[in-house]
């Protein structure tokens, strides 16, 4: 194994300070083993409990591939970003381009960590437009339960499982992350981090700043991902003040200087303005800069999607559809709860049925006028088909006349209502409809397997939001929004189901069908037109929102976009002219537009590419592959059989396991051989995986045998034996000394520890007789008890296990590399002693040492004394 480390002069030393730290070797209690089966499943168990380190050279070493693995297939630069997460524990910014994904890197990161048992529950804190996509992404790609919580709620805000996350506000956070436990979260994201850089350049610093300033260094959470595709807006201060917060977490002092000595190096115009960089200083401020903070440009990820085309498809409205606008015109307008307003509204746009469905439940809790509610839902039954459905109609013979045997379409909608509607008309007229919708989870990947196929089974699917969590929909290449909703992150969200690097399609269309003349075209896909258009150039629909003044930013209110449609809408059904405000709206979007692309020009002149600013830390571990004496598969089963589960194969891959009173559908898979939440996967990194290495490895086991049948016995016959070649006999043996002798193997898990990291080896130290045995009285010759609490009784010799177990190589590897990595994170504490201490803590190693097995056998070596005649005359011999 020394041949990972020849030319390292340091093994020598780690290793000696191992032997130092590991004095005592700590023990476990064992119990002992029912037969060689239950030992070995109980080895296995501990090979698959055992703790890897956080660094990652590669995405072949990656453990939690199978957590995400049939949902995403990660690009070369988000798993950049993890390894370079791994290597600046605990903190770093990712700042990529948007449209890059980082999001997605931040879920690697948090599945890495979690299928590494570092991290169970994550705090992400990030705009409110974005809660729900955050939702959406952890949950369907990354099997991450997610909440989103605002306000008070926060405080108590705890996931239920062993494995979840809370989204919540920077508003939120600001005021209640102090009145949370300390321990609840072991993980905090920063999305859209930008929203903390002005602690420093301007007079006043923003109070969300400064609470995080202390949060970070206060150290609350053991992990920090901080994600901005813009890090610098128009001022080196807004850089200065981001390397200021990632210098915090790690326990540095800001490479770049206090604010004076930063403005005297690097501002090339008046501080106020910090516009120019000194050309002279331009090297240096990149690779400080680089030191902190990962960036991918779009144009160096060389990524390719398909061209995306928008096209409006304006219906005339029946007379019954203008009928039932007027019909409820006033009665919203008169409503005080704005959301109910919203609500309604939206199911106007969706179909006559989801409006009468909606107000029929509004009207029986008393939220909306039944009477109008009952006229509604009368007038509703005697419509003819809407405008959209026709329109839909008329798209779909489009298609069929075009690319009569390979076409696909995928029809959004908000309302399950609008949805079987939907569907009954396009059936009617003979097309096959697939349905995707919440309730629908099983048979959503056999309808798309049917849209997939050649030529398809079906051409047309229809989905709600709610079904289209996670979906992979890029067989298609026509996406119909049939109803627009008035959040953009949603439609984008619904483009990003067909718009995919994976697709084979050069272009993907993207129509709203929408009813000409009313609100819906004039205000709403208006100004979605407008966001979706510069947010394509863009690839950031909630920086051009908070840049266009349409995003409340920090507030928990309801979104600024939402609620200006609201006002507009409701403005145009009193009659109002809102040609006005609507202009000044598409100019806004207009201008965050040039604006935006204005700060990226800007970015990239200041950082340039991260080309040069290679990685110069340590250089990686090399550690062997873990050995496993059992496959995962094998250790499961049985260990469940161990336990007395009875299992019977329902289906291939599929069993139905009774254990312990409760019957589960279970697999030992990956993938799951169904996609059905209610199977269990017995699979590493699962949680029921771990569940029952813990059960196997709860209790210590030995399996000690005894080599000596009846030693007092045996000694006596010996010592009568011998007295009778000369004609004597034994008349009393005495027992003087029992050296109790083992040989066999010791099973020790060695564990070395950093703040942030660990890594634990199974070490297998043999055993001679020679060298473990020690000197006992009578009790010696007592068989092997079943507990052993001290293994010196049995002979082993604790100090010589202690010693070989932790001068173990790769143990020594691991320290190596953080004995250097505390070199460097000492030397950026630079001259504040309390720094300098905390971070040398934080990267010194520290071995454990613990026996958690024997598997060998004992004998005796047995000194007597003899008593007998010989002669009529009495004698005493050691025998």
């Amino acid at each position: 194994m020394l041949e990972w480390f020849q030319g390292t002069q340091l093994v020598t030393a780690f290793i000696g300070t191992m032997v130092e730290a590991s004095s005592e070797l700590q023990v476990k209690i064992l119990r002992a083993a029912s037969s060689a089966e239950d030992y070995a499943i109980y080895r296995a168990g501990l090979e698959w409990g055992l703790v890897d380190p956080i660094i990652i050279d590669s995405q072949d070493e990656l453990k939690s591939e199978s957590r995400w693995k049939d949902q995403i297939k990660p690009y070369h630069h988000q798993v950049t970003n993890l390894i370079t997460f791994c290597r600046r524990l605990p903190v770093t910014l990712l700042a990529d381009d948007v449209g890059l994904g980082k999001t997605i890197s931040a879920g690697l990161i948090a599945s890495e960590l979690i299928a590494r048992r570092r991290v169970g529950k994550i705090l992400i804190v990030a705009p409110k437009i974005l809660g729900p996509q955050w939702k959406e992404e952890l949950e369907s790609k990354f099997n991450i339960p997610t909440d989103v919580v605002t306000g008070r709620n926060f405080v108590d805000a705890d996931p239920a499982e062993e494995v979840g996350a809370v989204v919540t506000t920077y508003h939120t956070a600001r005021l209640y992350i102090g009145r949370i436990p300390s321990d609840r979260f072991q993980m905090l994201v920063l999305d859209e981090a930008h929203k903390l850089r002005n602690l420093y350049g301007v007079a006043n610093p923003p109070q969300v700043a400064q609470r995080f300033r202390d949060v970070l260094a206060d150290r609350m959470f053991k992990y920090v991902v901080m994600l901005t595709a813009t890090p610098i807006q128009n001022r080196l201060w807004d850089l200065y003040s981001l390397v200021e917060l990632l210098t915090v977490a790690r326990g540095h002092q800001n490479p770049l200087g206090a604010s004076g000595m930063f403005t005297r190096n690097y501002i090339a115009d008046h501080p106020s303005q910090a516009r120019k960089l000194r050309p002279e200083a331009r090297d240096q401020f990149r690779s400080i800069v680089y030191g902190y903070m990962s960036r991918v440009r779009r144009g160096d990820a060389n990524l390719h999607f398909p061209e995306r085309n928008v096209l409006l498809r304006s219906v005339d409205p029946t007379p019954e559809e203008l009928q039932l606008i007027q019909l409820i015109a006033k009665p919203v307008r008169q409503m005080k709860n704005r959301l109910a307003q919203i609500s309604i509204l939206q199911a106007l746009t969706s179909s006559p049925h989801a409006l009468a469905s909606q107000l029929e439940n509004m009207g029986r809790n008393g939220t909306f006028p039944a009477a109008v509610a009952d006229s509604v839902r009368v007038f509703v039954k005697t419509m003819p088909p809407s405008a959209k459905l026709i329109g839909v109609g008329t798209l779909v013979d489009q298609m069929r006349k075009e690319r009569p045997r390979n076409w696909r379409m995928v029809v959004f909608t908000q309302r399950r209502e609008t949805q079987t509607t939907i569907q009954a008309y396009l059936e009617a007229r003979g097309i096959p409809v697939g349905i995707i919708n919440g309730d629908s989870g099983l048979r959503n990947q056999q309808t798309i397997a049917r849209l997939r196929k050649d030529p398809p089974d079906v051409h047309v699917i229809v989905s709600t939001e709610a079904g289209s969590e996670g979906v992979n929909l890029q067989a298609a290449n026509v996406l119909i929004n049939f109803d627009l909703p008035w959040n953009p992150m949603i439609v984008e969200q619904r483009i990003g189901r067909i718009q995919r690097l994976a697709s084979e399609f050069a272009k993907v269309f993207v129509y709203s069908v929408i009813l000409k003349g009313t609100f819906e075209e004039y205000i709403v896909a208006r100004l979605m037109e407008k966001l979706q258009m510069a947010s394509h150039a863009i690839g950031d629909v909630e920086s051009l929102l908070e840049a266009s003044g349409l995003s409340k930013g920090d507030s928990d209110k309801a979104d600024g976009l939402e609620e200006e449609i609201r006002r507009l809408v409701i403005d145009s059904l009193a009659g109002k002219n809102v040609e006005e405000a609507l202009r000044k709206a598409e100019e806004s979007i207009a201008q965050a537009k040039v604006t935006l692309a204005e700060q990226e020009a800007n970015i990239n002149e200041m950082l340039g590419a991260m080309d040069g600013a290679v990685h110069k830390g340590p250089r990686s571990p090399k550690l062997p592959l873990a050995e496993r004496s059992m496959p995962s598969r094998e250790f499961a089963q049985t260990a469940l059989t161990s336990f007395g589960a009875q299992l019977a194969e329902d289906s291939p891959e599929l069993y139905t396991c009774a254990l312990d009173g409760k019957t589960e559908l279970i697999t030992f898979a990956d993938p799951a051989p169904v996609d059905d939440r209610r199977v269990v996967q017995f699979t590493p990194s699962s949680q029921a995986f771990e569940r029952l290495v813990s059960r196997v490895t709860q209790s210590a086991v030995h399996r000690v045998r005894d080599l000596d049948s009846e030693p007092k016995k045996a000694c006596a016959a010996l010592a009568d034996d011998w007295l009778k070649s000369f004609g004597s006999r034994l008349q009393k043996l005495g027992i003087d000394k029992v050296h109790v002798c083992y040989s066999g193997t010791a099973l020790v898990r060695v564990r070395a520890t950093v703040a942030h990291d660990s890594y634990e080896r199974l070490v297998s130290v043999r055993c001679i007789a020679d060298e473990h045995h020690c000197v006992v009285g009578a009790q010696g010759l007592e068989p092997i008890p079943s507990v052993i609490s001290k293994p010196e009784t049995v002979g082993v010799d604790i100090a010589r296990i202690a010693s070989a177990a932790v001068a173990d190589p790769a143990v020594a590897e691991f320290c190596r590399f953080y004995e250097e990595r505390k070199l460097e994170e000492v030397a950026a504490a630079a001259g504040d002693a309390r720094k300098r201490k905390r971070v040398e803590d934080e990267f010194t190693p520290r071995i454990e040492a613990t026996l958690v097995g024997l598997d060998g056998g004992v004998h005796r070596v047995v000194m007597t004394t003899g008593q007998y005649e010989i002669e009529s005359q009495g004698y005493e011999t050691p025998l």
